[in-house]
Parts: structure tokens; sequence; C-alpha cells
């Protein structure tokens, strides 16, 4: 009972410290007021430096480390995370190296505070453990819903495509009156627009779905380049929209039928054993009052 105290206590400590890396600087340098060439200089820096701050900057010497260490594959496994992560709203800013730096740190720190307080090797390595797989639990939960939203919306949009060029109008332009919608793929389309400055905009698409990752945006820039080789356009992105909504119900079906399964480690945890703990204290309580 005292271990699992101190290892809540842990848990709490790592959460102060994270906290308190992530906001105390930017509450310092709010009170200082700044001057004009500090303010001009501030302007004149790139989005990426502006944007480290907080436990970003204080990690950043950390990175070349991380960065030599860390195997490829996690890297990947990483920045795909953090790509649809970063869809959604959250981690801005982050890299692949900065993230898992990030989570060295986490678990240093849990691995260090177990060791003052509990001084137990099991301890230890389930804090450190804990530290390192906290910050990948929030980014893969992000990112899985962002990805699972945006799956679900991207018939609809490429349909919206379709409709535009069936009243005449080309694909590049549909795409851009398209992108100004509040959808997840109007979103992710103006990122496209915004890096396609001077280039091919289907070869753009199909670079950054290859970034994401993702098997329906990679099936749909590769069909969307037949859109430069004379396919019939409006034919093909109805296809294409009813082909990934198709896909997408099953994956939900797939999904649903899973729940069931997945649901029986939960309910024996949290439900069964509690039940049966309550029962049996019920029954031995009479039996060991007469044995005592």
């Amino acid at each position: 009972m005292v271990g699992l105290i101190y290892f809540i206590g842990i848990l709490v400590i790592i959460l102060i410290v994270v906290i308190w890396l992530e906001y105390a600087p930017e509450w310092f340098t709010l009170k200082k007021k700044k001057s004009i060439a500090s303010a001009l200089n501030d302007v004149e820096q790139s989005p990426d430096e502006v944007k480290t701050t907080g436990i970003r900057k204080t990690l950043k010497p950390f990175e070349s480390a991380t960065e030599k260490y860390a195997s490829p594959k996690l890297l990947r496994k990483t920045r795909y995370d953090l790509y649809w992560g970063q869809m959604g709203g959250k981690y801005e800013g982050w890299t692949a190296v900065s993230f898992l730096t990030l989570r060295f740190f986490i678990a240093v720190c849990a691995a260090v505070a177990a060791t003052l307080l509990i001084r137990n090797p099991i301890y230890i390595a389930v804090s450190a453990f804990v530290g390192w797989q906290y910050p990948m639990i929030g980014l893969g939960g992000v990112a899985r819903k962002t990805r699972r939203q945006f799956q679900g919306q991207l018939p609809e949009y490429i349909q919206l495509i379709a409709a535009q060029m069936a009243a005449g109008v080309s694909f590049d332009e549909s795409v851009r009156r398209t992108s100004r919608a509040e959808s997840l793929p109007a979103l992710w389309m103006r990122k496209v627009l915004q890096m396609a400055q001077g280039r091919s905009l289907v070869d753009q698409i199909n670079r950054e779905a290859v970034e994401s990752q993702l098997p329906e945006l990679i099936s749909t820039g590769m069909q969307l380049s037949y859109l430069n080789r004379g396919a019939a356009q409006q034919k093909l992105l109805d296809d294409l929209a009813a082909q990934i909504s198709s896909n997408y119900t099953a994956q939900v079906n797939i999904r649903a039928e899973k729940i069931g399964a997945e649901l029986v480690i939960p309910m024996v945890l949290f439900y069964f054993l509690p039940f049966m703990v309550s029962i049996l204290a019920v029954i031995a309580f009479p039996i060991l009052q007469g044995l005592f």
C-alpha cells in the first residue's frame, strides 16, 4: 500500500515538472517588457524558432543525442503520430526528435523519483516505463481520433470537388474553393495548397499523402495522377469517393465487432474482480472473527 502511494506521488511529481517546464519560462518572459529591438528580432525569427518555448526550449540541447541513438523505426512511428496529432491541433511545432527527447526526459525523471522515494528496482522500472509511455498515450489518442475523423469526412470532400468539376470548374480551382470548408480534409488541402506554390498540385498531393502514411490518401493521390492523363475526371472522383466510403464503412464494422472482445478484460478488472472481492470479504469476515 505504501509503495502504491509513493508510485502515485511520483506520477504527480512528473506532472508538476512537465507543467512547470512548459509554462513557467513563458510566465517569466511575459513579465518583462520587450524592447523594440527584441520585438523586431522576434519578427525576423523563423516560425520554428518562435515556437521553441517552454519544455521544448529546455530539452533542445539533448535532441542531437536523441536523433543519434533513437531507432529509425521509432522515429518513423513518432513522426506519423505527430503528423495527425498536429492535424488535430495538438503538439504544434514539435518534431519526432523533440517529442522522443521529452519521452526520455519524463522516463528519467520518473526513475530518479522512484529511486529517491522507494528504492525498489521493480517500482523504478515500472515508473520509468510509465513515464516513457505517458506522452505517447496522449499523442496516440489524439492522432487516432483525428485519423478516423479525417477518413469519415474524406469521401464527402471528394464529392464536393466532383460537384465543382461537374459545373465546369477546373480541378485546381475546385480544390481551392472546397479548401475553404471547415472539415479536416479541407484543412489538409489548405496545407497542400500552401506548399504547392509554383508546383503541380497533384504532385504535391502525392508527396503529402506519402508523408501522412494514410492508405486512403495515398490511393487518392495515385488515382488523381490520372487526371493529368485525360481520364474522365468527374467519374474518377465519384468512383474514388465511393471506394473510400465503402472502405471506411468496412473498417467501422470491423472495429464494432472487436469491441465485445476488447471489453472483456476491463470488465473483469473493474467489475467482476471488485464484485467477487466484496462478496468474499462479506462471507469471510464472520469466519475470520470465529477463528480469532
